[in-house]
This record gives structure tokens, sequence and C-alpha cells, in this order.
């Protein structure tokens, strides 16, 4: 434990004293300082020094460990009726240039025997985000663990919406709109994992997190991980390109690079992940999550062919990987191609969001304001 003198302006003063003189803080200290912000006992002006500070030091990777156990102590873990290969998939990034294939490629894996764990958060930064498609295509979202917990048990698909887990991280997250700058409440939320699932799948935009989150991941006994640089840091693999990555393994961290011709495909165009309508397009003009629903129900209902499918196969691929159903990339293919070209892909759609659809229409149901059909 820290000393009795220690505090937050303790804290802010180790870690605020410029690239050259800044120090890592212990995991007692680390964990002194989010209960403090999270408790209320920091003031507005120690959160926002600390946090800004933060970001200009950057985490440690026991800073990362400490933090992520600390928030986890604060809400009670969410417990579902089988956890067994099913994936946690954290959704903390900002979607600016491409379509949100997440969705499609976890229903896809959903519709293999995968079972995904979503989680975010609205975002008001940005003029439509995953939220909005997921009201589109009428999937459900839950407001609450309870909501979570009982979706879980009717299907292999889950997105919950943060706010109604965890509002002290929440509220973190929102200062993203008053600063300017993401802080580490997103890299926290990345590394949650709600219903601390045997495997997660974590998008992250800038390099060095790759081996600290791994590592961090490791220290807080995580069985698997694969840390991916996703596309615009969601936990989504790139057509265009390589895509690097840190996979944990019961205690082993191991370097990975995937690439499309891993599960057969060539490499694609960034225009194939663009949000555009079409190339000529303006992207502020023409993305919008009605765009991006039509898309991805056109991708299920396997009308649609070309590098946008391939794109989500290979992502889909990914997730059945995660969860354990194949031990490779190439071998996780045929099951997301065959979810597809039968039809289980888009059946496994319908189910949820007929299931949405008639709660929500119930009168006695209790539907977060977020769920409109």
């Amino acid at each position: 434990m820290p000393t009795h003198s220690f505090s937050m302006d303790h804290a802010i003063g180790k870690i605020g004293k410029g690239l050259k003189g800044a120090k890592d803080l212990t995991w007692e200290e680390a964990k002194f300082a989010l209960n403090a912000i999270i408790e209320g006992q920091a003031t507005e002006g120690q959160v926002g020094a600390f946090l800004m500070a933060m970001r200009i030091k950057t985490e440690s990777i026991g800073e990362l460990a400490a933090f992520t156990a600390t928030a986890r102590k604060h809400v009670s873990s969410i417990q579902l009726p089988d956890s067994s290969q099913m994936v946690d998939l954290p959704l903390y990034g900002e979607k600016h240039h491409t379509i949100h294939i997440v969705v499609a490629a976890s229903l896809v894996a959903g519709a293999t025997g995968a079972r995904m764990f979503l989680h975010g958060i609205e975002n008001p930064c940005l003029d439509y985000d995953l939220t909005h498609v997921l009201q589109q295509l009428k999937l459900p979202i839950a407001d609450s663990a309870l909501k979570a917990t009982e979706q879980a048990s009717q299907h292999a698909w889950v997105y919950m919406d943060l706010a109604g887990y965890h509002a002290p991280l929440t509220k973190l997250l929102d200062l993203r709109q008053e600063f300017g700058l993401q802080n580490l409440s997103h890299q926290i939320s990345r590394l949650l994992n709600p219903a601390q699932l045997p495997s997660q799948i974590i998008g992250i935009a800038h390099p060095p997190y790759l081996n600290k989150m791994a590592e961090a991941l490791d220290m807080l006994r995580t069985p698997r991980a694969l840390i991916i640089q996703g596309v615009e840091g969601f936990p989504e693999l790139s057509i265009s390109g390589p895509s690097s990555a840190q996979e944990l393994r019961n205690g082993h961290i191991s370097p990975l690079t995937f690439r499309p011709e891993d599960a057969g495909f060539r490499f694609g165009p960034f225009q194939a992940m663009s949000a555009k309508v079409s190339p000529q397009e303006d992207t502020a003009s023409s993305a919008s999550p009605a765009h991006e629903a039509q898309v991805i129900l056109k991708i299920l209902g396997n009308s649609q062919r070309g590098d946008q499918r391939a794109w989500v196969i290979l992502n889909a691929a990914l997730y059945i990987y995660a969860a354990g159903l194949a031990p490779s990339l190439a071998q996780a293919t045929p099951l997301a191609n065959d979810a597809l070209e039968s039809g289980k892909a888009l059946r496994f759609y319908q189910s949820l969001a007929k299931n949405h659809t008639r709660t929500s229409s119930n009168p006695d149901s209790h539907p977060s304001p977020l769920v409109t059909a």
C-alpha cells in the first residue's frame, strides 16, 4: 500500500514531471489513484491533470494492469450461463473512414458456433457510430449486466452498452469530447473483459500498445488474447495490408502477422473498407448508418461478392480462431464461408433481430431507450 501521505497531488506530481522526469506509479499507487477518481475523492481539476499527465507519459505495463484490476473491482463480473468458446470483443475505437465490418463478421462467426460478447459505448464525438448501425439493423443492445446475461442465455451474440454496466468508467470515456483527446479509460475499457471470458480480441491504433496490452493481460492471468493493430483501432484485420498482432496463450506471448492470403484472399484496395457509397463520393456526405446496415445485410444475405465479402470472412475467421473452433485462420475460413453460402449467417441475424423486435413491442418489457427499432 502507498503510505498514508500519498495522495492525488503526489500521483500527479510523480507522473507529470515531463518526458525525462516522470516516473511510473507502483501497482498500489496506480490502484490508489484510480480508486480516488472512480469514488469521487479526486477533484475535477485533479482528474483532468492526472489523465493528461498520464497521456503524455503513457501508461506502463504495470499501470495498465493495475488500472484494469481496479476498474474490475468496482463492478460485479457478469455471470454468463456458458462462457466456453465465447470471445470478448471491446469496441472503443473511432470510425471515421471505414464501415463497422465487425458487426457482420461477428454475426457470421456466431452462426458457426463462436459465441460473441461485444461491448462499447455511444460516442457523441461522431456524427454516427456503432450504436446507430446496430439500431438500423434492429439488433439488441443490453443496457445492463442483467440484460446481457439474459441475451447470452438466448443467443450466442451479445452487445452491451458500457454505460449501464460501469458508470464511472463511462464518465471518464465521455471526457473524450471535452478534452478532444482519448485518455487511459479507453485502454482500460478495452482490457476490462466484463464477463471475464477466456478469450479476448483487442484492436488498437498505436503500435506500442501491442506489447503493453499483451503483457498487462498476462499480469492479469488472462488465458488467451489477441491484440491487433486493427482498422482505425477496431478489432478488425485489414483486407488491404498485413495486420500486426501479439497473441497471449497460457502465459506465452508470440508476435503474429495476419494477411488476407492467410485466409486465401488477395490484398484488396482500401476502398473496399471505405464508408463511402462509391469512391467518387465524399465520405462525409455518403456515409450513414442506413448505408452501413444495407451493406451488412447484402453480405449476410450472400448477395454481395468481392472484397467487402472477403473482408467479412477474413475477420469472421479471426473470431472463430479466437473462440477455439479452428486451429488457424486458414482452417477457420471455410467455416465462415459456409455460414454465408448456406444461409446460416442470415438466419442467425434474423433470429436476433426478430427476438429483439418482439421484445421491444411487448408493453410489459422495459427496453433500453438506446434500443429503438
